[in-house]
């Protein structure tokens, strides 16, 4: 049996933390690249008076698939706990926003 050295980056406010920001990042990349000529804040009225921000925000977190399984590959087991724990809290947020 092989012991395995610990790893800085095996933990779960890691995968949590990267789980959490590559969302919030992947949704500012798609205002600036598509809409960039109005203001944030009338952004966010427009798509979420359009209905459209629940759905924007859900394909936004389709990154931390490939976060999931590079850690998985890796063998960071916890990392890859944290990343699929803050996949769960966007899910949470946009079943209570469906729900409102």
């Amino acid at each position: 049996m092989t012991i395995r050295k610990p790893n800085r980056f095996d933990r779960i406010l890691t995968g949590w933390l990267l789980g959490t920001i590559v969302p919030m990042i992947i949704f500012y990349i798609t205002y600036e690249v598509k809409y960039s000529e109005m203001e944030f804040s009338v952004y966010l009225r427009n798509i979420w008076d359009m209905k459209i921000f629940l759905k924007l925000l859900s394909l936004c977190v389709f990154p931390n698939l490939a976060f999931f399984l590079l850690f998985y590959r890796q063998k960071y087991d916890m990392a890859a706990r944290g990343v699929i724990m803050a996949t769960f809290m966007y899910a949470f947020v946009v079943l209570i926003g469906k729900l409102i």
